[in-house]
């Protein structure tokens, strides 16, 4: 029987909580472990990392938990699907070449920018959601969290009938979205990182598909 999960905006309160529950389920995402290879920085620096990242989500877009922060759901809005430098470090990146490194540092805006530069090539400026991270506690999988986060949002985007882009760096994530209704559009890879990336789009009221508990 699905569970009947809450679903609230996250607030000041939680913030940090919701900074470590997004850093632990991307503890072992193939792209964190490329930008931060020793294991040991990357436990260090993740919270850091994802946080101000969860900062500009909730400045320029939306973000969404449970009661219990057992997930985390970031979205950017049309119009406002890429944060731009300046925004960046107005929200907390200022210090990052220090606290991460140079080469890491590089290597992460390197990457960043490939992919980056690939969603737009794909969407070739046609209005759309970004879901920019979908996160649930490691110990809270299978749960129906991801599912419960995941539908109000595309129940949003079918409202005002726009799609929503996403890309995912672990292959396994693709079986998971095809069944809430997003496309394969392209496979790519960064060959200087051996970094691959499958990108994924879902188009407004597909009604071939529907929101199950699957995580």
């Amino acid at each position: 029987m699905e569970r009947n999960i809450e679903i609230i905006k996250l607030d000041a309160s939680h913030k940090k909580r919701a900074s470590a529950v997004v850093a632990a389920a991307f503890y072992d995402y193939p792209m964190f472990t490329c930008y931060f290879p020793d294991p040991g920085k990357r436990a260090r620096v993740l919270p850091w990392y994802l946080g101000n990242a969860l900062n500009c989500a909730q400045r320029y877009g939306e973000v969404y938990t449970t009661p219990e922060v057992s997930g985390v759901i970031f979205t950017l809005p049309p119009g406002h699907t890429k944060i731009s430098l300046s925004e960046y470090i107005r929200n907390g990146y200022l210090f990052s070449p220090l606290i991460l490194g140079l080469r890491d540092y590089t290597r992460s805006q390197e990457c960043e920018k490939f992919t980056d530069d690939m969603h737009e090539k794909i969407m070739n400026h046609r209005p759309h959601y970004y879901l920019w991270v979908l996160a649930v506690d490691p110990s809270q999988k299978q749960r129906g969290v991801g599912s419960a986060l995941l539908k109000p949002f595309i129940e949003k985007a079918n409202a005002e009938n726009m799609p929503i882009y996403l890309e995912t760096h672990d292959e396994t994530n693709v079986a998971y979205y095809q069944r809430t209704g997003f496309s394969l559009v392209h496979t790519g890879r960064i060959s200087k990182f051996d970094l691959s990336f499958w990108c994924m789009l879902r188009e407004p009221n597909n009604i071939s598909s529907q929101i199950e508990t699957m995580d």
